[in-house]
């Protein structure tokens, strides 16, 4: 493994023959290892200057979306730039679009949403770019892209370059459901009648279909091939194996089915790892029994997977969420493994 100095030295290497992506691939490999380097921060931003000028060049060509790329990425590798902020918001005014994912539909209160959801999702991304958890973003559950919204936002602005990977039916929820789900206080009472499935009013007249332009959306956020979509019901997309490691996890997933089936697939595929931080964001669901939805799911897993895993409780966010900082004790040398684990359905709350 290339420790820090050798690539920022790669990096400065790339840079000097002109090979500015791979520069700027080293470079941030070395900010995955220390945050803040500074070395790597000057290093990016130079490559963001020119590929602000670039993109200048582009505009004044009459190249709209080749200089709208080019402003992403250069503001994606040098945040603090308002030069690059205001004329990436300066143009995309010039051909404005409806943008579904910068709508809150859920709350009615949207500016109490963002904060606490914004600072919510902040928090976890500082744990995982100033503690080392290198990985993806996976969000479950995404209905338009709002807190996928969020999360783009926010890991542009902190340089967490990971990718985010999106799964939802965009059908709503799935329709028949298992014995624990009809149990359950909320799905007898209605709460989800419409099963989440977004209107014709929100969708009809974007022109795609809500998934093309959810990654298109996210794509004026950090670049497009940052971000990926499954579209179908999890039982279907989660048949295929998941690409990357997860740094955070985010289970907007109602039901206690549709988590479970989440979580298994985390487990399957080797995804988790010390340090992911869990932010579920129905923990409080059904009168907050553990009987039911997220709270029962993280407690058969951990169950199920014989004290490999284990959780501390991070923080709570709304009045229905809450974030959980993942153990694997299958990394501690046996020596060192606590000898009572946390208790998995007694201390998750």
């Amino acid at each position: 493994m290339l420790g820090i100095s050798d690539l920022v030295s790669l990096a400065q290497n790339a840079e000097s023959a002109g090979d500015a992506e791979t520069a700027a691939q080293s470079y941030i490999a070395a900010l995955k290892i220390a945050a803040g380097y500074g070395p790597a921060q000057l290093g990016l931003q130079r490559i963001g200057k020119q590929l602000f000028a670039d993109s200048i060049r582009r505009r004044d060509q009459g190249d709209f979306e080749g200089a709208v790329e080019l402003l992403v990425r250069s503001l994606e590798l040098n945040p603090a730039s308002g030069e690059v902020r205001a004329e990436l918001g300066r143009l995309l005014a010039t051909r404005p679009e409806r943008d579904l994912t910068s709508e809150c539909l859920i709350f009615p209160d949207a500016a109490r949403a963002i904060g606490f959801y914004g600072q919510a999702i902040q928090t976890a991304i500082d744990f995982c770019v100033y503690g080392g958890i290198v990985g993806d973003v996976y969000e479950f559950g995404v209905l338009a892209g709002w807190t996928a919204h969020l999360f783009a936002e926010r890991m542009r602005d902190t340089r967490f370059y990971a990718d985010i990977h999106l799964f939802d039916s965009f059908s709503g929820l799935p329709r028949k459901k298992g014995p624990v789900d009809e149990a359950s206080y909320d799905v007898m009472r209605g709460i989800w009648q419409d099963e989440m499935e977004l209107p014709d009013s929100h969708v009809g007249n974007l022109g795609m279909a809500i998934d093309a332009h959810i990654k298109r959306m996210l794509g004026r956020i950090i670049t497009a091939d940052r971000v990926h979509v499954r579209k179908g019901y999890f039982n279907e997309t989660l048949m295929q194996p998941l690409p990357a490691k997860a740094a955070i996890v985010h289970l907007d997933c109602d039901l206690y089915q549709s988590t479970i089936e989440v979580l298994q697939a985390l487990r399957r595929d080797d995804v988790l790892q010390d340090g992911t931080v869990l932010m579920f964001d129905d923990w409080n669901c059904n009168r907050a029994n553990p009987a039911f939805g997220q709270r029962r799911a993280l407690n058969e897993f951990l169950v199920e997977g014989q004290g490999r895993y284990a959780v501390s409780s991070y923080f709570n966010y709304g009045f229905n969420c809450s974030a959980f900082i993942l153990h694997d004790f299958s990394t501690v040398p046996e020596g060192l493994k606590p000898k009572t684990p946390s208790a998995p359905v007694t201390r998750v709350d």
